[in-house]
């Protein structure tokens, strides 16, 4: 699935990356031992030219402090939500609910019937006040239900970072992107503010740019937010084995959440135009993850790890039986509705069968790897130094669950990698290397059956142990 598309650096710093998105963390190291290191992140995106493949995983890159981003000429952006139509394995038929000049497209599978297609397109124009095709169609979740609030720690020193420096003509863009941000009420002017953070203007993928805020600092006064997020493979798991899938994500999601009012000055930023602050929860602070996942686990409570899953701003409707879809998507968006929180309609995809999530291809048969990551292994000659065996070991630990046994079937590689040892690729190695590849030529990952015979398997030796419950076809 996609996380948000925020800000874009230049690709070579990626190059080797296939990835949609990433989130960009810049590490400012504390002058005193006994505090905890700064950390802001954000979520950026790379160039389509860039990326082989669509698979929208969360990757971290960590710049340390002093590096930066150079700002490259940018055009307007529109006041419209984030351009462009979620990819997914099944075709999708667009669905105009606007009209020529004012398109409301939105998106469901083309391989429905005739029938069903009539049933989805009535049950989305009845809740179609749950999507948000612009900002202003945005207003804001039901502060019962979240509300984000920093809790500086006693004794911090405010900081108040210096304006950046901006090539002239990169001004009044900046200004045209603070005007929307007043226009649609995320942001307010403040004067005399404790803390001041900077802004950096980035392109987008579009050639457009996106005004980011500098919150290193300001992370760096008060605790992480434990709230545990879902773990991505037990959702992986838990997707398969459904008739009907439909995926939506959140319209700027961060941002349909207010700030406490006594924080909001808190997060001030310093522009050409003057300084303001916002009024919603902004992308790049800290704990912003934590309280959107904690306002899902509120909302859908009673639905969540049965017809619903969620991480994040990311949501997935599944239904066993295909005919139940329509009613298990009926009660999301009546909770949807009572909450006020919106969907992006170009980010949704509705009663499809298959679906890239968080780097897999889920079916209902079960979970396969797509062939272009095969095919990276599969293409790979045997390692010549120790380097390009930790890549190789980088590359199984992602599929580590499509390779039976993976760490037994690795232990001729493990004793190469000691300390102390030489690299010398032996005929165990070479032995290991294929058994390995020819293990991603099997079938797919399926999920299990309930009353169908399972075997139980067991192997041991000196070096390790390894057992697992499976059932053959």
């Amino acid at each position: 699935m996609k996380r948000h598309r925020n800000l874009i650096i230049s690709c070579d710093k990626v190059l080797k990356a296939k990835l949609q998105t990433i989130i960009f963390t810049k590490i400012q190291e504390d002058k005193d031992d006994d505090k905890e290191s700064v950390a802001s992140s954000c979520h950026i995106s790379c160039d389509d030219e860039m990326i082989k493949d669509e698979i929208a995983t969360t990757y971290h890159i960590t710049l340390n402090e002093g590096d930066s981003i150079e700002e490259e000429d940018a055009e307007i952006a529109p006041l419209e939500l984030e351009e462009g139509v979620k990819a997914t394995i099944d075709e999708l038929k667009e669905i105009n609910f606007g009209d020529v000049e004012n398109p409301r497209p939105i998106y469901i599978s083309a391989l429905l019937t005739d029938h069903e297609e009539g049933a989805y397109i009535e049950l989305l124009l009845e809740f179609k006040d749950v999507f948000a095709w612009s900002y202003k169609e945005m207003p804001g979740l039901d502060p019962k239900v979240a509300i984000h609030q920093l809790s500086i720690r006693k004794g911090a020193r405010p900081v108040k970072q210096a304006q950046r420096r901006f090539r002239p003509e990169l001004v009044p863009l900046i200004e045209v992107e603070v005007n929307k941000l007043i226009e649609v009420g995320f942001i307010r002017e403040v004067k005399y503010p404790t803390w001041i953070s900077s802004i950096v203007p980035i392109r987008k993928k579009n050639g457009q740019i996106r005004v980011c805020v500098d919150f290193r600092d300001l992370n760096g006064a008060w605790p992480k937010d434990d709230f545990p997020l879902p773990i991505a493979e037990l959702m992986i798991d838990a997707t398969t084995g459904h008739d009907a899938l439909s995926f939506m994500d959140g319209s700027s999601g961060y941002n349909q959440i207010r700030m406490v009012l006594k924080d909001e000055e808190l997060i001030a930023f310093c522009t050409p135009k003057g300084i303001y602050c916002y009024t919603v929860m902004p992308f790049g602070l800290k704990n912003a993850g934590a309280t959107y996942q904690r306002a899902m686990q509120k909302i859908f409570d009673d639905m969540l790890h049965k017809n619903v899953d969620c991480y994040v701003d990311d949501l997935v409707v599944k239904s066993r039986m295909r005919q139940d879809h329509l009613q298990d998507l009926r009660k999301v968006f009546e909770r949807l509705r009572r909450y006020q929180l919106k969907m992006n309609p170009l980010k949704c995809a509705f009663s499809i069968t298959s679906e890239k999530f968080f780097g897999f291809i889920v079916r209902h048969r079960g979970i396969e790897i797509e062939q272009a990551k095969i095919d990276t292994i599969l293409k790979m000659p045997e390692p010549r130094n120790i380097h390009e065996l930790k890549s190789l070991q980088g590359k199984l630990a992602y599929l580590r669950r499509f390779i039976s046994n993976l760490a037994g079937q690795c232990q001729p590689f493990s004793r190469i990698m000691k300390k102390g040892v030489s690299f010398e690729w032996d005929e165990a190695c070479h032995n290991a290397f294929r058994s390995i590849k020819s293990y991603l030529m099997k079938p797919v990952l399926v999920a299990p059956v309930p009353r169908t015979p399972t075997n139980p398997l067991h192997s041991c030796s000196r070096i390790f142990s390894w057992s697992s419950i499976g059932t053959r076809k």
